[in-house]
């Protein structure tokens, strides 16, 4: 609706993945040129990872019209909640491949087919998949086992997976080991520069059609990054709102007190009144009282359904009885191990870390510190392994993951998992 009062020609904060809006910062043109080399030199396995916001999908967009014009034929799976014969029957139909087959071999027979011949006639062929963090498991390793389709010399198929960080965690998997070997290149999408952020509100609006008259002032570009911390979503939500405010006001000139009342209706406040802040302090208690009283539900409902609160007089894990002493070298009886993820003050706390490290498969345990741990706090539990060295394995898999180097062994009760809160 501000378009032809700033004399555009469409609007240049849209949340789409436009390539024509692609901005090549830093990072993200290394990331760009990772992705291009991968693919001159035929490399099996490419890995981009990045927050949420951070420019992946566009960066699909823009690789694409970057390879289309040269003897390159790709796929693009967006939505990769599918079973791996769902897969590949849309790999095929992105490679623009008529298919009769309807078993899982018919289906590989013919993406064979199709790639002997595509590199008969001297063409590359590419299946990018996007939010690939969301494929399961199993799945993963049917994705391995396509990178097999080659000849003696070369690969048939070149694989770029692109996900949240999350993936990353979840190729450390020992279930997993076989594929992430098989990545040769990879690269971490960062969030732009504070010194960036100028610069590409400033290339969306000329690609939009600014003439230049557009002027955000620093204040403003400091508010815009403090918001969104260079990640590029965030930085169009916060600039969006921005140019509405200043069309209210009829002004070209975006100052910070606009792009502040843009951002408080991007979370439905109203601009502060008198006498609004104690309502304001009311409403934040009364959220965090019904985040904790929700927390168990969550646990119980939302998690993993081996996720269960214990009882507050129950001893944590972390600190095994006698007799669970005596069997610790076995493994056995009624007890199993199981890895301490962390100790949190909160079970709001561990119910995050929690979301976080659910998508890895094993089962997870939610206890609350007994008398013996000073009764008060809550630790966060993952996997249950007859062996010892099983979950040594695991262990030091998470050592390896970015903020959970405390990981550790611990042997347990089988009660953790029976006994759930009153």
């Amino acid at each position: 609706m501000y378009e032809e009062f700033y004399g555009l020609k469409e609007k240049p904060f849209n949340l789409t993945p436009d390539p024509r809006f692609f901005f090549l910062s830093e990072n993200h043109r290394g990331a760009f040129e990772h992705l291009l080399y991968g693919i001159k030199e035929r490399e099996g396995f490419i890995l981009i990872t990045g927050e949420v916001g951070a420019g992946k999908t566009t960066l699909c967009r823009a690789l694409l019209n970057k390879i289309e014009s040269q003897s390159t034929d790709s796929a693009l799976i967006l939505n990769p909640m599918f079973s791996g014969q769902e897969l590949l029957q849309c790999i095929l139909s992105d490679f623009g491949i008529s298919s009769g087959g309807t078993t899982k071999k018919e289906l590989l027979d013919e993406l064979n087919r199709f790639l002997l011949n595509q590199q008969g006639a001297n063409r590359s062929s590419i299946l990018i998949i996007d939010e690939a963090q969301n494929l399961p498991l199993p799945v993963l390793e049917e994705i391995r086992i396509l990178s097999n389709l080659e000849t003696e010399k070369e690969k048939l198929l070149q694989i770029i997976l692109m996900g949240q960080v999350e993936l990353k965690e979840k190729l450390s998997l020992p279930r997993l080991r076989q594929l992430n070997q098989r990545i040769s290149i990879r690269y971490h999408l960062q969030p732009l520069g504070k010194e960036e952020v100028p610069r590409y509100i400033h290339h969306r609006l000329t690609v939009a059609g600014s003439s230049g008259d557009i002027h955000f002032t620093p204040g403003a570009l400091r508010e815009i990054y403090n918001y969104s911390r260079g990640i590029p979503r965030l930085i169009n939500l916060a600039s969006d709102r921005a140019l509405l405010g200043g069309y209210a006001e009829q002004s070209r000139e975006i100052q910070r007190q606009t792009v502040m009342k843009g951002l408080k209706s991007l979370e439905g406040e109203e601009a502060p009144r008198p006498g609004g802040i104690f309502k304001r302090r009311l409403a934040l208690g009364l959220v965090g009282l019904l985040v904790f009283v929700l927390g168990g539900l969550f646990a119980m409902f939302f998690l993993d359904s081996d996720l269960i609160p214990l009882r507050k007089d129950r001893s944590s894990p972390a600190s095994p009885s006698a007799e669970a002493k005596s069997t610790q070298e076995k493994g056995q009886g009624n007890s199993f191990y199981t890895i301490q993820i962390g100790s949190y003050k909160t079970e709001a706390e561990a119910l995050e870390v929690a979301e976080r490290v659910k998508s890895t498969g094993y089962p997870l345990f939610l206890a609350r510190a007994g008398a013996a741990d000073g009764g008060s706090g809550h630790r966060l539990y993952l996997g249950r392994f007859a062996q010892k060295t099983e979950a040594e394995e695991v262990e030091r898999t998470f050592k390896r993951v970015e903020g959970f180097s405390q990981v550790q062994v611990v042997l347990t009760s089988t009660q953790l998992s029976k006994k759930a809160a009153p």
